[in-house]
């Protein structure tokens, strides 16, 4: 599943709870319609969940979402957490996360301005691809993840559903 909106990173202290547990985690990427909660208490994928999220200023977001996807593994490089698409959202967070994407574009600009990059695009096609990336197929979702060269065998994940990719024996 795509995601409907663009994510920008913040990590913000979150608590989250579901049949009367109580957990809390951290954020790790969020948008108006979505976000990523790392913790070591994902829940079950299609669970509803009550999300509170400490925002900047003192202020509280309150949210209602569904897990799409949980991450457990205990690997340090990968990420634990869940993937939640947000059904009910407040309007501290929806204000929180206007001001934040106006911020995030704000930066681009910057970054771009100063690595004289900016409007120039490259073109799409073979040209920009590397030629020793492998094409690895996920188990879970049969995605065809392109890999780059020196990736590490245990940190690639499928871009769509984010399942640990084999790649085999690398040199």
């Amino acid at each position: 599943m795509r995601r409907k909106s663009n994510r920008v990173t913040k990590r913000l202290e979150v608590t989250f709870s579901s049949g009367g547990l109580q957990f809390t985690g951290i954020s790790s990427d969020l948008s108006a319609s979505g976000l990523f909660i790392r913790t070591q208490n994902g829940l079950m994928p299609g669970t509803i969940v009550e999300i509170e999220i400490y925002l900047p200023q003192h202020k509280l977001g309150r949210l209602k979402g569904i897990v799409r996807r949980t991450v457990k593994t205990s690997l340090s490089m990968i990420k634990n957490g869940m993937g939640v698409e947000l059904i009910e959202r407040d309007q501290n967070y929806l204000d929180f996360v206007k001001s934040i994407r106006g911020e995030d574009k704000e930066q681009r600009e910057e970054t771009d301005a100063q690595s004289g990059e900016g409007k120039v695009r490259q073109p799409e096609g073979k040209a920009n691809e590397t030629p020793d990336s492998r094409i690895i197929v996920c188990v879970n979702c049969e995605t065809k993840n392109r890999i780059p060269p020196g990736r590490v065998p245990l940190g690639a994940k499928c871009g769509r559903c984010g399942t640990l990719l084999y790649l085999g024996d690398i040199d």
